[in-house]
């Protein structure tokens, strides 16, 4: 059994014995294909304007820094959408060397730490905004958010880097190449042993991503919006409700969009328990969820930061700008 660092790349290609299972196994894989091929200039596009004008249009603060590497991991992600599309489309075999094997797959990883740790460090900022307002004051700049959004990148990297190195292109079903990991650096796929040393190394892996790539995010996230809402709330600061809405917005869409994921990737450790059907079911859901989160999140920003019938009143950029302004009005 071949094992999968990435969704994406998810090289256990499930095929029915029938030809009418066959059948369904392509039309899932069209239509699979089709949400990378639609979503991916959609997100280009968006992140792209959003980029753009958090980066030329609008002065430097912090929250333009942090969400100018938010973006750019979205972008990022939404550029590689159609390798991978393709890839689905053809029945999931792996046409673009093991070089591309490699990066893709490590960027996928890279944008997904990144994004989670971003979103993190921006609801710790929120946090310190409101509760400890002084502090904030003196010590929250421009210049060490940039540091914290490097450092972040770096420690996305270096957790994603191990995949340069397992990630391999091989033969697969009817000698199909197939890009997947070797966690064991063995030709040898047969030997049970070797495979029972390749499971081990692979949930070791699947605790790593499924602790620092969600739950522990999720539980700061979680504490500091908590704190955060309480201290609002008693103090009264209705007029930063804006901005609170974008990032819980930003921030929901994330985990709901990538909890499919950790949910597959949970289950493709010991498919041979699960029906197939189920398998495919979760598979599809992380896909689309994954395409979705990409395209959809600048338009979450758009829609929140103003009222609905304003949309129609400003221009594109002046609306981004009023999405993402610092609330320097902010009452503590």
């Amino acid at each position: 059994m071949q094992d999968s660092m990435s969704l994406h790349n998810e090289t256990y290609h499930m095929k029915g014995d029938s030809p009418i299972e066959e059948q369904e196994n392509n039309v899932l894989n069209l239509v699979m294909s089709l949400f990378f091929f639609i979503t991916s200039p959609v997100g280009i596009l968006g992140n792209s304007i959003f980029l753009w004008t958090l980066g030329f249009r609008m002065r430097k603060t912090v929250n333009t820094v942090l969400f100018s590497s938010l973006v750019l991991s979205g972008l990022s992600y939404s550029m590689i959408m159609p390798i991978l599309g393709v890839y689905v489309l053809q029945d999931f075999t792996w046409t673009y060397g093991t070089v591309l094997c490699k990066l893709v797959n490590t960027l996928i990883s890279l944008c997904m730490y990144a994004s989670v740790f971003i979103l993190t460090i921006v609801s710790l900022d929120r946090y310190i905004l409101v509760v400890h307002p002084v502090w904030a004051r003196s010590f929250r700049t421009p210049q060490r958010a940039l540091v914290i959004t490097v450092a972040v990148w770096i420690s996305a990297f270096m957790l994603s880097a191990p995949y340069l190195a397992f990630r391999v292109v091989r033969p697969g079903e009817k000698n199909k190449s197939t890009c997947s990991n070797n966690y064991m650096f063995s030709d040898d796929w047969d030997d049970q042993e070797i495979q029972s040393g390749r499971r081990k190394i692979h949930l070791c892996f699947f605790l790593i991503r499924l602790l620092l790539g969600f739950l522990i995010p999720f539980l700061i996230i979680t504490a500091c919006y908590g704190n955060t809402a309480f201290k609002v709330k008693i103090r009264r600061l209705s007029r930063s409700s804006k901005f609170i809405k974008v990032i819980v917005v930003s921030v929901l869409s994330f985990f709901v969009c990538w909890l499919p994921y950790h949910i597959f990737y949970a289950l493709s450790m010991y498919r041979e328990y699960y029906p197939e059907l189920l398998i495919q079911v979760v598979m599809s859901m992380a896909i689309v969820c994954s395409c979705a989160n990409v395209c959809f999140t600048p338009i979450f920003y758009l829609f929140i930061g103003e009222n609905f019938k304003a949309i129609f009143k400003k221009s594109l950029l002046s609306l981004i700008e009023s999405t993402f302004g610092e609330e320097c009005d902010l009452t503590v």
